[in-house]
């Protein structure tokens, strides 16, 4: 069976939505528009299906491929301007008349998901999160892995929420989001996949596009926040955040793998002035048939490889000790060039093949560090399903300003309550 597929263009009334790609590759609940659209034509027996593209055919084309993520065939055909259903027919269904699916689903313009009709997408921005919003139930029905933690709030695979943060239906948070302490989220509200909402920011009536952070004590309200574009949902006003500790891209930048001099010499001092702690080490392991130092291999950070090979490099931790103190030699790595003082802390080859996804992978794109964001949050030395998000959120945007309110944490945890 065949099928047509009119993927939209131009819309003046929702154009910040097409800013980033095509209409039809919209985020919408965690996956594509265009993807519930192709779902729901396989479903009722579509084997062969064109889709018509005006806008960014290319694009387009790059997602659906050949169609196998459907199990069927898919052909991309560019047009010119987007074709109404009539002139769709005239143009190639009226020389190929049969074995079309059953009239309306032969020709299935993309002005609304198939499944919700009564729904447009885009007649204005409300319309569009209406639509969101009444997908819902439906939505998290038919993803593998979401889990309706309470009436009306769903929660998607590896999504960590902070104890005290508070989620109000009804709202969704997608795949691999991460929700900080006291943060809240909801009512109608639509958290899309890898979002990082820090702690006391409040969302609601809003939709967070994915691979966004939301920034400490951030309020994003009736709103589309995207990256740093935020868009006002009733009024269509647009704007773009230039602080991006209120609402940042999570993209793919690498930080310097290496400290800058006056933080290596800083290194140099620390460890010069706490070499005394090499005796007490050596005294605490008298004995104890281990070594003082503990060699360790670590991936080289900036490869993103998870898997157990690659350039990799020999770092060491005292013996006989536990938390950070177990550290010190690494301020050696600092003054040599193989750590920072803040970044991602080192995984060996066999803990880097444990990263499942692309998201998680991006913990090796950040500079090794002494201390890591995880740290400063309870998760330190482990790949539990906090550290990798915190690795990860952190590998994104690696900046001064972040790795000195790392380093403010590790200093109050080490002299505020006395610990090591």
């Amino acid at each position: 069976m065949k099928a047509l597929l009119i993927c939209p263009a131009d819309r003046q009334a929702v154009a910040a939505l097409a800013r980033r790609q095509p209409l039809a590759l919209g985020p919408f609940l965690g996956k594509r528009i265009l993807d519930h659209a192709l779902t729901f034509l396989a479903a009722r027996g579509a084997k062969k299906i064109r889709v018509l593209a005006a806008d960014r055919p290319d694009e387009i084309r790059a997602f659906v491929r050949r169609g196998e993520t459907w199990g069927v065939s898919i052909e991309v055909l560019p047009e010119a301007r987007e074709l109404s259903r009539e002139e769709a027919r005239s143009k190639y269904q009226s020389a190929d008349p049969a074995g079309w699916l059953p009239t309306p689903h032969d020709i299935l313009a993309l002005d609304a998901l198939p499944q919700l009709p009564g729904h447009p997408l885009w007649e204005n921005y409300a319309g569009w999160q209406a639509a969101l919003l009444a997908w819902l139930p439906e939505g998290a029905r038919q993803r593998v892995g979401m889990r309706e933690r309470s009436p009306g709030v769903y929660i998607g695979r590896r999504t960590r929420i902070a104890p005290t943060a508070k989620l109000h239906p009804p709202c969704w948070l997608g795949d691999h989001a991460w929700v900080g302490p006291r943060a809240v989220i909801g009512p109608e509200t639509v958290v899309e996949n890898q979002v990082y909402v820090d702690e006391s920011a409040e969302i609601v009536h809003s939709v967070i596009g994915p691979l966004t952070y939301v920034g400490v004590l951030t309020e994003v309200r009736d709103s589309l926040a995207w990256g740093c574009d935020l868009l006002n949902l009733q009024s269509g006003s647009h704007s773009e955040v230039s602080d991006h500790f209120l609402l940042g891209e999570l993209g793919l930048s690498v930080g310097r793998s290496s400290s800058p001099w006056p933080g290596r010499l800083a290194a140099l001092l620390t460890l010069a002035l706490t070499s005394p702690l090499l005796l007490v080490a050596w005294r605490r392991n008298c004995g104890s048939g281990q070594p003082l130092l503990l060699r360790k291999i670590a991936v080289r950070s900036g490869s993103r490889q998870a898997m157990p090979v690659g350039d990799t490099f020999d770092y060491h931790e005292l013996s006989g000790f536990a938390g950070w103190t177990r550290r010190w030699p690494q301020l050696w790595n600092i003054a040599r060039g193989d750590f920072r003082w803040v970044g991602n802390r080192p995984l060996a080859p066999a803990q880097a093949a444990q990263l499942d996804t692309e998201f998680e992978r991006l913990w090796l794109a950040a500079p090794t560090g002494l201390f890591s964001l995880a740290d400063t949050l309870g998760c330190p030395d482990d790949l539990s399903d906090d550290a990798r998000s915190h690795a990860s959120f952190y590998a994104v945007d690696p900046d001064a300003r972040k790795e000195w309110r790392v380093l403010w944490r590790v200093f109050c945890a080490v002299f505020g309550r006395g610990s090591a």
